[in-house]
């Protein structure tokens, strides 16, 4: 019986250190410097690389670099430094798009682990094959793949494989996409996609410019591109049986929140079908707690039948979201913890605890302090002190219902 390794997006420092506290196997992330498709995230500079490799290998965290991007040769400096950089900061995988990187990386850092991304579409078992033959370790397959096409790759060959289990996806094949660089200038190949598809499209006749057609789905546009996000969680057990080695979570832009939330209940989901597969069933609480944070709906992309009319939220605006981050457990003082304000806080209001073995603990936010004095309101990024009805661990999570004035955190 394979476990696979679940996944989890590290944009930043902060969801780098939740993804390890709430049940990461691994996380993956990017450098400084262009090479990978998330040139929006915070990234990894040179030394905070080295301090997050650190930081995640000593709490038994694999750490992966993406080196996905389609490189040009004006790109290949670059692509080299990152190289160099992943060996010397000691991260246990790159994962490449492009053969020219992955033959530099073959080059530069021959001991360096090799994943293929999904990005490198591969569809087949032959394909699967190649990579492997030419040194990869890993391929993560493309997200256009069903259950049956990944079982017969999975019968076909010994290389690992990884898919995506959860968040968004793009309306092209595996993300291989020009509109962006076509309308912004923009390239998603190069990680500075602007998401177009997102956005709301309506029809104008050529000879009538000022004049615009909604294709009524709201009162204003529809979303003609805009995909639901692929969630497997409704159908993990399926997935397990596949034999496949790694389970990834989207989501390198995310909020520390949403990784917690995710990868906390996939965590959960993959423990229960690992201790007892015959009699696994999914936990409604799991599906209850990630529609809490950021998404456009849920469906189970390709993996069932090939996305139908229901796979579009036509008439999706912004995403769904419920919770937002209330504040982060820092440290105990005594009695008392300190936490961080990530929202605006009032004396009052429920929160919840997101212990990281899957506790969950509402209480009424009263009796705050800081610099020893009472605060019936807190600014976010204040900290202040309180007592708790729970023993969190730092670097725990506390969550509040969503409310206007609230940011994205």
């Amino acid at each position: 019986m394979k476990i696979p390794e679940i996944l989890a997006p590290a944009g930043n420092r902060e969801t780098l250190e939740t993804a390890c506290i709430y049940g990461a196997d691994a996380v993956y992330l990017g450098a400084t410097g262009g090479t990978n498709l998330r040139a929006g995230a915070k990234n990894f500079g040179p030394h905070e690389l080295c301090q997050a490799v650190n930081f995640a290998h000593a709490r038994g965290v694999k750490v992966y670099l993406t080196l996905n991007i389609f490189a040009h040769d004006r790109d290949m400096a670059a692509v080299a430094e990152s190289v160099r950089l992943a060996r010397r900061a000691g991260v246990d995988a790159v994962i490449v798009s492009d053969l020219g990187v992955m033959l530099l990386v073959r080059e530069l850092a021959p001991e360096l682990e090799i994943h293929i991304s999904t990005q490198a579409n591969t569809v087949n078992s032959r394909s699967v094959k190649a990579w492997e033959d030419l040194g990869a370790k890993r391929v993560i397959l493309a997200r256009e793949l069903s259950a049956a096409e990944i079982s017969e790759i999975r019968r076909s060959t010994t290389a690992e494989l990884e898919i995506f289990v959860h968040g968004s996806v793009c309306i092209s094949i595996s993300g291989r996409c020009l509109i962006s660089y076509y309308l912004n200038e923009r390239d998603a190949n190069l990680g500075a996609c602007t998401q177009p598809c997102r956005w709301g499209y309506s029809l104008q006749e050529e000879t009538r410019p000022q004049e615009r057609f909604p294709i009524v789905e709201d009162a204003e546009h529809t979303y003609l591109y805009n995909s639901k996000d692929i969630c497997l969680l409704p159908v993990i057990d399926q997935v397990l049986n596949l034999g496949i080695d790694g389970l990834k979570v989207e989501g390198r832009n995310k909020t520390a929140l949403y990784v917690a939330t995710v990868i906390s209940a996939y965590r959960r989901a993959v423990d229960a079908w690992k201790a007892d597969p015959e009699n696994f069933e999914i936990d409604p609480q799991w599906l209850a707690e990630i529609a809490m944070v950021s998404n456009r709906g849920f469906f189970t992309g390709f993996f069932e039948h090939a996305p139908d009319e229901k796979s579009i939220r036509y008439e999706l605006r912004n995403y769904d979201q419920t919770h937002h981050l209330a504040a982060k457990v820092l440290e105990r003082r005594g009695q008392r913890w300190l936490l961080e304000a990530r929202n605006p806080l009032i004396e009052g209001m429920e929160l919840e605890w997101l212990g990281h073995a899957g506790q969950r603990a509402a209480f009424i936010l009263q009796g705050a302090l800081a610099d020893g004095a009472p605060l019936s309101r807190l600014r976010p990024n204040q900290l202040f002190e309180l007592e708790l009805p729970f023993t969190p661990c730092p670097g725990e999570l506390l969550r509040k219902p969503f409310s206007s004035g609230d940011k994205v955190v």
